[in-house]
């Protein structure tokens, strides 16, 4: 992971760095801990240990204003999450209603809770959280138009990014190893496929929403049983896709209705998807200065039958609750709920500052409603959690800002 990665990451820092004189720099040091409550399904350690950093820095370059920043991570027990990424090496110039982006760099696209249905710029940093919202610097040359009926802007993704996955010392680890290093693909050329992007987004009034077309290499594979049962694997496999997509919310007094919805067409029949739902806000509750949120999402899917698929017909409920005091204290909690199993996915993140340098997070997933994963019980698309019921975790982490 630290091989080619790593070396197109190492040019692109010379690269950026090469013309300027940095800016003061701003790093992060972090120390994680996630505390297990039973054993892997192979036996691994309840008690896991990593540490990450960030580098970043930021300034002016060449008429223009340019990013920096590089992320690491130490893992004590899962040699595929130590790993080294480049998260942003980009330079921005900003013209009469128009801007040109080029480097390596980060582009969200999304406005629900739940599930970020339409976020397929960058690749996932597979092997850094369980919500999938980590993000691998992507290569690109973006150019925006900035008019009073709307924003255009499009992507040239000259590269592309494999998905990581932990190894089988790692935890949340799937029940077979995957070999990413046997990646195969339906194009050619491979990682170097030239993807294409084009986005419409616009406000009136109150609603605010994006059109956008992406054709290119599909950010999440499908794995494929390697079928050898003496040495069993699953092994990417990144189709060719091209995905219309929407995203609007609209807010109305206390109310934000939120909707992402979805067209993809790959080697299989054309499908859609959709998160829909709304967050409705209390101001200033129980007489305090705190806020309450109250978030209900609908999940679904057409592929309700592909395993690879964990919410195809579900419900999000959860409640943000931020104190709105001097260290920032805030509290989400939520769960997920499939409407023909017991399926359950239960998870809580917190953060606070405990000093102005200093600030703690606390993370928790639980993983309920079936029966544990055993070696003859086989993967089933109606179980499409099993392999995580044994993965119930609590994690804490404190970060350290210079």
């Amino acid at each position: 992971m630290l091989g080619k990665e790593l070396r197109w990451s190492v040019f692109a820092v010379i690269f950026a760095f090469a013309p300027v004189v940095a800016s003061e720099p701003e790093v992060e040091l972090g120390i994680e801990w996630r505390g297990f409550a039973e054993p892997g399904f192979y036996g691994q350690d309840q008690s896991r240990f990593s540490a990450r950093g960030e580098l970043g820095y930021d300034g002016a370059m060449l008429s223009g204003d340019y990013e920096l920043l590089l992320f690491g991570r130490y893992d004590v027990h899962d040699d595929e999450r130590t790993h080294l990424d480049l998260r942003e090496a980009s330079w921005v110039y900003v013209g009469d209603e128009w801007s040109l982006k080029g480097g390596v760099s980060k582009e969200f696209w999304g406005v629900t809770e739940s599930l970020h249905l339409v976020d397929i710029i960058n690749q996932t940093d597979g092997v850094e959280a369980v919500d999938d919202e980590d993000k691998l610097g992507q290569p690109m040359l973006k150019l925006a138009s900035e008019k009073e009926w709307g924003t255009i802007s499009l992507f040239w993704l000259p590269y592309f990014r494999e998905r990581s996955y932990p190894s089988l010392d790692g935890r949340l680890a799937l029940p077979f190893e995957v070999r990413a290093d046997e990646a195969q693909f339906e194009s050619g050329a491979e990682n170097k496929h030239q993807d294409v992007a084009l986005r419409y987004a616009h406000y009136i009034d109150e609603l605010e929403f994006a059109l956008a077309h992406f054709s290119g290499t599909a950010r999440d594979p499908l794995l494929v049983f390697n079928n050898n049962p003496l040495d069993p694997a699953f092994i990417p496999f990144y189709q060719q896709i091209d995905q219309t997509s929407l995203e609007a919310q609209y807010i109305y007094d206390s109310w934000l209705l939120k909707l992402e919805a979805l067209t993809n067409k790959g080697l299989g029949d054309r499908y859609a998807a959709a998160v829909a739902g709304f967050e409705y806000t209390q101001v200033g509750i129980f007489e305090s200065y705190a806020d309450l949120g109250w978030i209900i999402e609908y999940l679904f899917d057409e592929r309700k039958n592909d395993v690879s698929v964990i919410f195809e017909d579900d419900v999000f409920i959860g409640w943000r609750y931020a104190f709105n005091d001097a260290d920032s204290s805030e509290i989400l909690f939520g769960g997920i709920f499939d409407t023909h199993t017991d399926e359950r996915i239960y998870s809580l993140e917190a953060s606070q500052r405990i000093s102005s340098d200093l600030k703690v997070f606390v993370e928790a997933w639980m993983f309920e409603g079936l029966p544990r994963l055993t070696p003859t019980s086989g993967l089933d698309s109606d179980k499409k959690t099993q392999f995580l019921q044994t993965e119930d975790f609590i994690q804490l982490e404190l970060v350290k800002y210079f």
